[in-house]
């Protein structure tokens, strides 16, 4: 069954149906959790509740927008919710991947790699960001989400999205640089 398919069995009454979306995006939405609240418990609990929350707002996803979008806005609202609540404020990156392409080569700015060899000051620097940052960082670098998609799931204009990303790498960049003259 088709994610389509499933979508308008759930909104029939099929709740089996719902275990076919679950299935598709459930190692994805545990690792956005992950990467937002930094512990894999946390990350658990809070992605079985993403999903919860999609199962009971179903009914006002727009079917003529992509799915996984919607469901990581919840994931991600979801996530900032459990921060919020318990006063968590770290996320810590697990992708090495990623990382080459924090950095913009048209921007004449050195990579993130090069700046910074050693992955856990990136990790440092990234849970130092302020939530908004973190928010697109993740987003865009881990979920591999465009800027339309972003600015879906953030309530924010396209525009802004890239302004909290060149903001974002510009805060990292000053982290890092600091930390490698503290540590050198």
């Amino acid at each position: 069954m088709d994610e389509r398919e499933a979508i308008s069995r759930c909104l029939a009454g099929d709740s089996n149906a719902y275990a076919t979306l679950v299935g598709q995006y459930q190692a994805q939405v545990l690792a956005l959790c992950l990467r937002m609240t930094g512990n894999r418990e946390d990350a658990a609990d809070v992605a079985q509740q993403a999903f919860i929350q999609a199962y009971r707002h179903l009914d006002h996803y727009d079917p003529d927008q992509p799915f996984r979008p919607w469901l990581y806005k919840i994931a991600t609202n979801e996530c900032i919710n459990f921060l919020r609540r318990t006063k968590k404020y770290q996320v810590v990156p697990a992708a090495d991947d990623v990382l080459e392409n924090v950095s913009d080569p048209a921007d004449g700015v050195p990579s993130i790699v090069d700046l910074a060899e050693d992955r856990e000051r990136v990790r440092t620097a990234v849970a130092q960001l302020p939530l908004s940052y973190r928010q697109v960082v993740v987003a865009y670098y881990f979920q591999e989400l465009s800027y339309q998609e972003i600015a879906r799931q953030t309530g924010v204009p396209v525009g802004t999205v890239g302004t909290l990303l060149h903001r974002a790498k510009q805060q990292l960049r000053k982290l890092l640089a600091a930390t490698e003259v503290g540590t050198g």
